[in-house]
């Protein structure tokens, strides 16, 4: 079964710079902005006004959301072996 939770990415909002104010308003305020537009609407009105200005260069626009994980093997680790074993080790 999927689970509906995001994957987490990035630091935690306990470790905000205090100067921006108590961490838990600040989450709030940007779930309850994600899910109403807000935010949506604040970039579609910057990005107009940049693009008015001549300020937008289209053609270096790109946005890329794929997301590739390797296998262990990728990185290095053995490949073909049950987790918890050395090379040349057979789990019991």
């Amino acid at each position: 079964m999927a689970s509906s939770r995001p994957k987490r990415s990035g630091a935690p909002w306990r470790d905000m710079p205090e100067r921006y104010g108590n961490w838990k308003t600040v989450y709030d305020r940007f779930r309850r902005w994600a899910e109403d537009g807000t935010l949506e609407s604040i970039v579609r009105h910057l990005q107009g006004e940049l693009d008015a200005e001549g300020r937008i260069d289209w053609s270096q626009f790109n946005v890329d959301s794929t997301i590739v994980q390797a296998a262990r093997a990728a990185a290095g680790g053995p490949s073909g072996v049950k987790k918890g074993t050395e090379p040349g080790e057979t789990k019991v």
